[in-house]
């Protein structure tokens, strides 16, 4: 999920270093120095343990520079959170998303130009716009006019035991009992098709298919499928061979599950507050579990792909992902274009330098993932506390982290 309130008040994310010259070494030399002196201040960012538990990653195009967990993935227990916790991402998920979409039509599968219902086996269609289709492109660039309605919105979350410790666990009016899980054609022939059951003209938007920017979870799930329907694998099977395997993302998955429980953390409402586990039905949307050393992996790929060297696409594959695909401003505050499932950001909070990556967040969890295009440094940041429920409490927190990591990466700017 990527909600509204989370990118209007933490849309501030990544590196501030402004040299461009800077090289690897240069950086990795002055890191050890200083790396105790950060994780210290990261500790007392969150000295009350407001945050749960979190994790800090910054990468180049060479891996990781400083890649360490905080608090607890399990705070009953006091299982630290470190940096192969795995947990939920929200709609930092999109970005796998763009990649897949492009390796799809590198393997001959679709084209990104195609209308949707060339692959998907029953029809969407704009009730207002029924002449004009709707394309892949439209998906990945959240111009569909599909949108997310609430209602529809809320009834892909599902429980992953039938019983809740009431006692120890929140679980949401809205989620649904494990009985209730159906797959992903199902739910969305069900919400889009004009025979679904719980088809409604407001899914979709006043505007016409690829006339504007309407941010869209129901879109990329679409595009989730088209993938599955044109390759004969599903989603998940087709990022688990061609991001997980290629990257040796071990710890990276779908489904609660798929992840060691070892591993995993817990989702928290607030401080000493858990969530009921559930998964969406809707995965491909966000509902990836990553940890913070495989995601990191992912975001050096994205680095090197973006100069031209990354091994998930070719150049020209990459040169796509990256390619900004509207001629004006999206006339939004920081957002001033996308790519394929990515956002290019210039008006993070204290920063005026241009980013680009993702945010998102759900129940119980968020994480941001940007790169410096010009210095080439990234950032990730995760976390498994909530960010609506207790915001005045938690979002401080979160913007000390980052003013803490801003310090560090200015640290690493070598001497005049």
């Amino acid at each position: 999920m990527n909600r509204a309130i989370f990118i209007l008040v933490i849309a501030f994310m990544v590196v501030s270093c402004k040299h461009e010259t800077e090289t690897t070494n240069q950086f990795k030399n002055d890191y050890s120095a200083i790396q105790d002196s950060l994780s210290s201040k990261l500790k007392a960012a969150n000295k009350d343990g407001e945050v749960v538990g979190f994790s800090v990653n910054i990468v180049d195009q060479n891996g990781s520079i400083y890649n360490k967990g905080f608090g607890y993935q399990d705070s009953k227990n006091t299982i630290n959170y470190h940096k192969n916790t795995a947990q939920n991402i929200g709609s930092v998920a999109k970005t796998l998303l763009g990649i897949s979409l492009l390796k799809a039509q590198e393997l001959g599968k679709l084209n990104i130009d195609d209308p949707i219902n060339k692959y998907l086996p029953f029809d969407v269609v704009h009730p207002k716009y029924p002449e004009i289709p709707i394309t892949i492109r439209h998906l990945a660039t959240h111009s569909s006019s599909i949108i997310d309605n609430e209602e529809n919105y809320l009834r892909a979350f599902i429980l992953e035991n039938e019983d809740v410790n009431n006692k120890e666990e929140v679980a949401f009016s809205h989620f649904q009992k494990p009985e209730k899980r159906i797959s992903l054609l199902e739910f969305l022939e069900s919400c889009l098709s004009v025979k679904g059951q719980w088809y409604t003209v407001e899914m979709f938007s006043d505007n016409a298919p690829g006339d504007t920017f309407e941010y869209s979870n129901f879109g990329a799930d679409i595009c989730g499928l088209v993938i599955a329907e044109a390759t004969g694998m599903s989603y998940a099977e087709f990022t688990s061979k061609y991001i997980f395997d290629e990257l040796d993302m071990n710890n990276s998955g779908w489904t609660i599950k798929s992840i060691d429980s070892l591993k995993r953390s817990k989702f928290y409402l607030f401080k000493d507050q858990k969530i009921a586990d559930y998964t969406a039905i809707t995965y491909p949307n966000g509902g990836l579990f990553t940890s913070s050393e495989d995601l990191g992996k992912f975001l050096t790929e994205l680095i090197k792909g973006y100069e031209g060297d990354g091994t998930l696409l070719s150049k020209a594959g990459y040169k796509t992902f990256y390619q900004k695909q509207f001629n004006e401003s999206l006339n939004e505050k920081g957002r001033i274009n996308v790519g394929v499932f990515n956002e290019y950001n210039n008006d993070f909070i204290g920063s005026k330098e241009l980013l680009i990556g993702h945010n998102g967040s759900d129940f119980g969890s968020f994480a941001l993932m940007y790169f410096n295009p010009k210095t080439k440094i990234g950032t990730i940041i995760m976390s498994n506390t909530d960010i609506d429920y207790k915001d005045d409490i938690v979002v401080p927190v979160i913007k000390e982290i980052w003013k803490n990591v801003i310090e560090y990466k200015d640290s690493l700017k070598p001497n005049p």
